[in-house]
């Protein structure tokens, strides 16, 4: 699976959320997927480099048109991922094929970007991992998911406090 880790970017961090942002980035080399993020910092980078130092591959997904723009307008990160793909497509632009181009996301605290991220998902039936108690967000998603959900709809949302769980619920709701 391609898996999108969208969370918050900007400081203060919960040191536990950080330890587990990068044990969900662990476990998703572990299980051989690909791990997708904004080429942000804060808790999606800290996923990518728990897949990266493991041996897995970390796409950054960059909102800037090239190398220079990604470091100097964006500030964001030139290492800990595998490979990165400019989109030129700004913040929240870029959040569109970061998403519909993944099998799955996973949310990690959060505010109005990760929201747009988990609105995108949502709404094209994405496979979607919560980590509780990340803070942002994840406090309200499960609200907002139950006001949007169609009748007859299969829920396909995994909430969950500790990152291996989170995978393996991810990965059961994959093999359905």
């Amino acid at each position: 699976m391609k898996i999108a880790v969208c969370g918050q970017s900007l400081p203060p961090f919960g040191k536990e959320t950080l330890k587990k942002a990068y044990e969900i980035g662990k476990e998703i080399a572990i299980n051989k997927h690909i791990l997708r993020f904004g080429g942000c910092w804060g808790y999606p980078y800290e996923a990518a480099k728990g897949a990266f130092e493991n041996n897995g591959k970390a796409m950054a997904i960059s909102p800037a048109k090239n190398k220079e723009e990604h470091a100097n307008f964006y500030n964001f990160p030139n290492q800990g991922y595998t490979e990165i793909n400019y989109t030129g497509l700004g913040i929240p632009g870029r959040n569109i094929p970061l998403v519909a181009d993944s099998d799955a996301i996973i949310v990690i605290s959060g505010q109005i970007g990760t929201l747009n991220e988990f609105t995108i998902a949502f709404h094209k039936k994405k496979i979607i991992g919560v980590l509780e108690g990340s803070g942002g967000i994840t406090n309200i998603v499960q609200k907002i998911a139950e006001i949007c959900k169609k009748v007859g709809e299969e829920d396909r949302i995994v909430y969950e406090k500790e990152p291996k769980k989170l995978i393996m619920g991810l990965n059961n709701l994959n093999n359905q």
